[in-house]
């Protein structure tokens, strides 16, 4: 198994950090040999402290990432390893460099370069990404909605392989969770960063149409994020304070995963929606918008509800139609958990990880 370094620089703990943070630990778990690189006082810098891997903290973004560029080619000639993973692209431009980088009298290749694009990339990111891609083995898409919003920016298709996020269905497993809430009414969840385009302010426009259909249902919002003061706000200027409940940042969702009747997800622009996948590893209906690859996780009519993104009304109808039957709710649950297990388990797809390193070493 090849030695490889993992690189992320987000310093907020979120979808993409559980990602390349399983990763690691199951490549270690495997016997492979891996070194994470972490923004300098990130939250993933704090949880890789306690995870027993080998890592190291460094200024990975802005202009102390600039200027540790050259500390960068340092450490990685001195690691030498034979993949470098870059698991966000606010790094992937330094670190594709840094790892290029090398005197001229060198004659040795660098390591290969992968890196994972989790989200469509807005348009003034293009022209760093087309320069990154050059320098890559590979562009790992996790969706075919971000495979063709890549292809359109000008990335050769020779360069993307699609390989989704994970899903660990061993930890997301609703026979060994309890339900956390005793209340009896019905629940919708949603986890997610409160950030503008994971759609809450949509969810919580379409509350008012939900509660008068389905009386005495309530919303469970579970994360934090630059949006939670306008949210609350919504909340209260839609007489909806009773029925709609923040908890902040939840370390550990699956019971509120457990309490839910169904799952919501109304993001304005995903990936791929790694919330929604634990969510159906639970066994939960998901009603989630045709945004990115949203549609490619949760099977339309099969594993849950595909709404136009935007669209409360749409969404509304669609949380009240599985809120009133229970028995095509509970059925598409278990379809959901089917398709978790069949295709986004954590070894599934950590196998297609390294399938691609030998790939790439191989020099395909």
């Amino acid at each position: 198994m090849p030695f490889t370094v993992h690189v992320d620089s987000n310093r907020a703990w979120g979808g993409g950090q559980e990602q390349s943070l399983g990763l690691a630990r199951e490549l270690a778990a495997r016997g492979q040999r891996t070194h994470f690189i972490a923004q300098s006082g990130s939250a993933l810098a704090a949880r890789l402290s306690s995870s027993g891997l080998s890592f190291e903290e460094m200024p990975l973004r802005g202009i102390r990432g600039i200027l540790s560029l050259w500390r960068l080619v340092r450490r990685l000639r001195g690691l030498a390893p034979e993949v470098v993973h870059i698991h966000d692209a606010a790094s992937e431009y330094l670190v594709a460099w840094g790892a290029r980088l090398k005197p001229p009298w060198e004659a040795r290749r660098g390591p290969r370069l992968i890196v994972t694009r989790r989200t469509v990339p807005p348009a003034d990111d293009v022209p760093r990404l087309l320069t990154c891609a050059g320098l890559c083995s590979r562009v790992v898409c996790v969706s075919q909605a971000v495979r063709k919003r890549l292809l359109e920016a000008g990335v050769s298709q020779e360069l993307l392989v699609v390989v989704p996020d994970f899903v660990d269905c061993r930890h997301f497993d609703p026979a060994l969770v309890h339900r956390e809430s005793h209340d009896d009414r019905p629940a919708i969840v949603a986890v997610g960063r409160l950030t503008q385009e994971k759609g809450h302010a949509v969810l919580l426009a379409a509350m008012p149409l939900v509660e008068r259909a389905v009386p005495g249902a309530r919303l469970v919002i579970c994360g934090q994020g630059s949006q939670e003061e306008a949210l609350r706000k919504q909340a209260e200027t839609e007489g909806m304070t009773g029925s709609i409940e923040f908890t902040g940042f939840v370390s550990d969702v699956r019971p509120r995963l457990a309490s839910a009747d169904v799952f919501a997800m109304p993001s304005l622009s995903e990936g791929l929606g790694v919330a929604a996948l634990e969510a159906m590893a639970m066994a939960k209906p998901v009603v989630a918008s045709d945004a990115g690859g949203l549609p490619e996780s949760v099977v339309q009519g099969e594993t849950g509800v595909v709404v136009p993104a935007g669209d409360a009304r749409a969404l509304a109808e669609a949380l009240i139609a599985l809120l009133q039957d229970q028995a095509r709710a509970r059925r598409m649950g278990e379809a959901g958990r089917a398709r978790a297990e069949a295709v986004y388990d954590k070894p599934r797809v950590v196998d297609r990880i390294l399938a691609l390193y030998d790939e790439v070493l191989a020099g395909g």
